[in-house]
């Protein structure tokens, strides 16, 4: 499985950024479902043991950014670099928890960044990569490197992950789908946009299932 949904310390996020806060849970994709403990010892790994973290972290502050309705921009000028030295001590303090609510305490002691979508909002990691870099990655992994194409699974996890979190329609983006859903989604999509960027592609992917809620009958 690819996806949980659980109440977190994320939940009060939303009073930080957002009108009104979650009250149901939230459901993380990828690696936000581990432990911080495999974050910290994936830290301590000099072989790249960390990379699937900073992809995962990379997609879930775009996210943020993107969705927020107050900030576009949550960390200020921090880099990602600092965020993981600033996990590093949530982390170490609550080594049982999933990744992804360490994150959300982290956002929510966060100082905001510039105001509201008066800039360019930031992102981070592979959503400015070519859908066709995308497409040659997952050729790779069919062939000689099996895990090319991983640094934009992740990624997407994290994205989705933070949509939920953030956006005041859903607290889960994909419904009944799994992340592997969103993935060959995406290769159809990308398919046809190779020239668009990746992180345009999965905010194609994002508009088309809000227009799926919205094209279902309300519940009585």
């Amino acid at each position: 499985m690819y996806r949980h949904a659980a109440v977190l310390a994320v939940l009060i996020l939303g009073a930080v950024v957002t009108p009104v806060a979650h009250s149901a849970a939230i459901t993380t994709y990828g690696v936000g479902l581990k432990s911080c403990k495999s974050y910290l010892e994936a830290r301590q790994d000099e072989n790249g043991g960390a990379v699937p973290f900073v992809d995962w972290l990379s997609g879930y502050f775009s996210a943020v950014n993107k969705t927020s309705r107050h900030r576009n921009n949550f960390f200020g000028l921090a880099d990602l670099s600092g965020a993981l030295s600033a996990l590093d001590g949530v982390c170490g303090a609550r080594p049982g928890v999933a990744f992804a609510e360490a994150v959300g305490v982290l956002l929510m002691s966060g100082k905001p960044g510039p105001s509201a979508h008066s800039i360019e909002v930031t992102s981070y990691g592979s959503a400015d990569k070519a859908c066709g870099v995308y497409l040659d990655t997952r050729e790779q992994r069919d062939s000689i490197y099996p895990d090319a194409s991983a640094e934009f699974t992740h990624w997407l996890g994290g994205y989705l992950s933070g949509v939920n979190a953030m956006s005041l329609d859903t607290n889960n983006i994909l419904g009944k789908a799994e992340l592997s859903d969103a993935v060959s989604w995406l290769e159809r999509y990308r398919s046809a946009h190779s020239v668009t960027t990746f992180g345009n592609a999965v905010d194609a992917l994002v508009l088309a299932q809000q227009a799926r809620y919205a094209s279902q009958p309300a519940s009585h």
